[in-house]
């Protein structure tokens, strides 16, 4: 600062005046001011000049309190005194920080502009939360403090203390916990409890639900990795939904969900299943062809007798009886082969259009097709899906191949009464329609009145509408769900014609046939049958050539059992 009387000498550097002025305004206080930047003339000369400079302050006046006070106080970092507190602050952004003994620490920010004084409203600091510990009987129990989740105890926690808080503890099983607390303050606990914390520590009351375990005796019942049981056994189980692990030696392990619920006995059957029936399960009911072909799963099951009793009305000397078992379950198409699915094997085929015109209708059962044919479109359809062919070529000739592989084939005779008689094991059944005549209406497609102007031996008082042949499925099926088992076509099977001494002693089981023959089995009636023997399922024809009456159907084994 230059004062009033200052003179300056003759050949005083101007540069020097200046810097010896601007050093004068930067020394003590008077830092708090704005700086002043002006041009001096000087005349020098000897001559005495006089220059006064009017300073701006550049502050302003800020009272800063606290509830409660006695708190200090950071002005950009710097300690400046305890609340309450005056100061004078520089025109700018400054970081205000608070800071007291059991309270949060606080900061902010605030702007200060020159010769406009602030009065703040008073920070109402926040005490230090208070250290709960919250344990619980078992453990794992969720925590939710005034409805909001927090974890699982054991648990820590920083709560506000000197207010309420609702703490709420719940797992599966066991009866909900809910109270309220008041946390005291931190410094209060520490002088208490010689500690820094609070043990909120509850113990939760088991809820238990009855269930009554039956089916395979001697299972043993695993939960959590602990026997619990031997079935049969009625156990009282925490009501909450948990994992059972089910085992038997011999038997494929099960896993079951069980919920146990207070107040309600339940009773649950469990019934393993050997490695095979479990294979067996897997498989879906129900496949398709590359054609398109429905075809059902039939599930093999007890030994049955083949052939009929030699009093049964219409036996035929043939119809020996046999005890066998079917022990693999396999595919069957639902319908016969239709002339639309042959002839994309065969596209000039006619099925004897020439002699009935219905019989090429491309949705009615493929006829005139000889045994060979009919083995040959098995390998085809097998070609088209990459399966292993069913038969092989022996002396320019189609075989079945043993072991038999899982491409399509032709039924078996066995296999054909199975699925037909007994209906996979759900009752002997002699006639299609049931087991007694006359031939109930709309079973199937017979010899009819309708064929009376070209057949000799129709059945009276019947119309089914087809006086040849009739579209595949028009008919109802039979409870598996196959149709035309009986009626429409007779079906080419895969056995080599034969008669077999009676035996109801020895079961065979999956029974093939005999390894050569000079003709092949027929079974089922057909368009053409009107007569109680031809009817019957048991019925066994047979042929070297093709017929206008003989169709097939095609089955298989699954890939998933060998």
């Amino acid at each position: 600062m230059l004062s009033r009387g200052m003179s300056t000498e003759k050949g005083f550097p101007f540069g020097a005046l200046f810097w010896h002025l601007e050093q004068e305004m930067l020394s003590c206080d008077l830092i708090k001011y704005f700086p002043i930047k002006e041009q001096l003339v000087i005349n020098g000369m000897g001559e005495e000049q006089e220059f006064i400079f009017d300073l701006e302050p550049a502050w302003a006046d800020v009272q800063i309190d606290t509830k409660p006070s006695g708190a200090e106080i950071f002005i950009d970092g710097k300690n400046t005194g305890l609340t309450p507190l005056d100061l004078d602050l520089i025109e700018g952004q400054h970081a205000l920080g608070i800071k007291k003994n059991g309270y949060k620490d606080f900061t902010t920010e605030i702007a200060v502009k020159a010769k406009e004084n602030i009065v703040l409203e008073p920070f109402n600091l926040s005490l230090l939360d208070s250290k709960l510990n919250i344990i619980s009987y078992p453990d794992g129990a969720s925590v939710n403090v005034d409805s909001t989740y927090r974890g699982l105890t054991p648990l820590e926690l920083e709560l506000e203390p000197l207010v309420s808080h609702t703490i709420n503890l719940a797992k599966p099983g066991f009866k909900s916990i809910s109270e309220n607390i008041i946390l005291r303050t931190q410094e209060e606990i520490l002088t208490e409890r010689n500690v820094a914390y609070v043990e909120f520590e509850r113990e939760l009351k088991p809820i238990y639900g009855s269930i009554s375990f039956l089916g395979t005796p001697g299972a043993d019942l695993i939960l959590e990795g602990e026997q619990i049981g031997v079935v049969p056994i009625n156990l009282d189980l925490l009501s909450k939904k948990q994992l059972l692990l089910i085992k038997k030696e011999g038997y494929v392990t099960e896993e079951l969900m069980i919920n146990p619920t207070s107040g309600y006995e339940q009773t649950i059957e469990i019934n393993l299943m050997t490695p095979e029936q479990a294979a067996l399960a897997a498989l879906p009911n129900k496949i398709k062809t590359s054609q398109g072909l429905e075809m059902r799963l039939i599930y093999p099951g007890n030994e049955f007798v083949m052939g009929a009793p030699r009093r049964d009305q219409g036996r035929k000397t043939n119809e020996t009886e046999r005890l066998v078992k079917i022990t693999r379950p396999f595919y069957v198409g639902i319908t016969e082969t239709s002339n639309k699915e042959f002839r994309e094997f065969e596209p000039k085929h006619t099925s004897g259009a020439e002699v009935f015109r219905e019989l090429s209708n491309n949705m009615h059962p493929t006829v005139m097709v000889s045994w060979q044919q009919a083995a040959a479109y098995c390998n085809w359809l097998s070609a088209q899906e990459s399966l292993e062919p069913a038969y092989k070529i022996n002396k320019g000739k189609y075989e079945l191949r043993r072991p038999v592989s899982n491409g399509y084939r032709l039924l078996t005779e066995a296999e054909w009464e199975w699925l037909s008689r007994f209906n996979g094991g759900g009752g002997e059944q002699k006639y299609p329609w049931g087991d007694s005549m006359p031939v109930m209406e709309d079973s199937g497609n017979y010899a009819d009145e309708s064929a009376e102007v070209f057949m000799s031996n129709t059945l009276g008082k019947y119309w089914d509408g087809y006086p040849v042949t009739s579209p595949t499925g028009k008919f109802k099926a039979n409870s598996l769900g196959v149709y035309d088992l009986g009626g429409n076509v007779a079906e080419w099977v895969n056995d080599y014609y034969s008669v077999y001494p009676r035996d109801l002693k020895n079961i065979e089981s999956d029974p093939l046939g005999p390894l050569e023959g000079s003709s092949r089995m027929i079974k089922g009636s057909s368009w053409r049958h009107s007569s109680i023997s031809a009817l019957r399922y048991s019925f066994r024809d047979h042929a070297v050539a093709s017929r206008l009456d003989v169709g097939f159907r095609i089955a298989r084994y699954s890939d998933k059992i060998e």
